[in-house]
C-alpha cells in the first residue's frame, strides 16, 4: 500500500507530518525523556580490552556520521539524517528495516555491474525511504536504473532531502518521486521531541 501525497506548498510542514501520521495510529507522539547515554560508537574494535579506550570517545553527536546508534539497537547508520529518520519512525511506532534489500542491475556495455541499496524499508506499507544529503552523478544514475528496472518498488520511494538543495529537488521531481520530504521540516517538527536527535535544531 503506497500512500501518495501532493505537496501544495513547499513551506507547509503539515505535508511532512502527515507522511508519518498516515502510516501510524499515533497522531501526536509525546516528547521523549532526556537520557544520559553515549549515543554512538563510531568504530567497532574486536579487542574488548581496548574497546572503551579507543571507541567510546565521548559525545561528538553534532558531527558524527557513520556509527552504531545504541538507541536504534546498534544499527550502523551512515549519517545523522538517517539516524534521525529512524528515530521518527520509532516515535510513531512505524515498523521498519534498515538496508534490507540490494537491487542489482544488468551489466552495462563494458560489463560493469552496479546495485542500489535503499536506506529504510517500511515493512507494513512496503515502501522505501532514501535519505539524501549529497547526490553525485553515480547516485543519480543508480536511482534512474532503480526506476527503470524496478518500477513497482520505485513507485513506493520517498526521499528526504535538504530544502535548500534545489538541484536534488529538481532531480527527484523530474525522476517522478511522489513523496519528497525536507529534513529541515522534520527537525522543526520532531527535533525537540526526540531525546537523542543528532541534527541541528531548527
Amino acid at each position: 500500500m503506497v500512500l501518495y501525497m501532493t505537496r501544495p506548498d513547499q513551506n507547509d510542514m503539515g505535508y511532512d507530518l502527515e507522511f508519518f501520521q498516515n502510516r501510524s495510529r499515533i497522531k501526536n507522539p509525546k516528547s521523549q525523556k532526556k537520557v544520559l547515554v553515549i549515543p554512538v560508537i563510531e568504530t567497532i574494535d574486536l579487542d574488548m580490552n581496548s574497546k572503551r579506550r579507543n571507541n567510546l570517545r565521548g559525545n561528538k553527536y553534532q558531527h558524527t556520521k557513520t556509527g552504531a546508534r545504541l538507541d536504534l539497537g546498534g544499527i550502523v547508520a551512515r549519517s545523522a539524517w538517517e539516524a534521525d529518520t529512524m528515530r521518527i519512525l520509532q516515535l510513531f511506532k512505524i515498523p521498519f528495516e534498515f538496508e534490507p534489500t540490494i537491487f542489482t542491475f544488468p551489466a552495462d556495455t563494458r560489463g560493469r555491474t552496479s546495485a542500489y541499496l535503499p536506506d529504510i524499508f517500511l515493512t507494513k506499507t512496503k515502501e522505501y525511504i532514501e535519505v539524501k544529503g549529497l547526490l553525485d552523478a553515480r547516485g543519480r544514475n543508480k536511482l534512474r536504473k532503480f526506476k527503470k528496472f524496478y518500477p513497482n518498488e520505485f513507485a513506493g520511494l520517498t526521499v528526504i532531502i535538504s530544502k535548500s538543495n534545489k538541484t536534488n529537488k529538481f532531480f527527484f521531481e523530474k525522476l517522478g518521486v511522489k513523496n519528497i520530504l525536507y529534513y529541515e521540516h522534520l527537525s522543526k517538527l520532531f527535533g525537540k521531541k526526540i531525546a537523542l536527535w543528532e541534527g541541528r535544531l531548527k
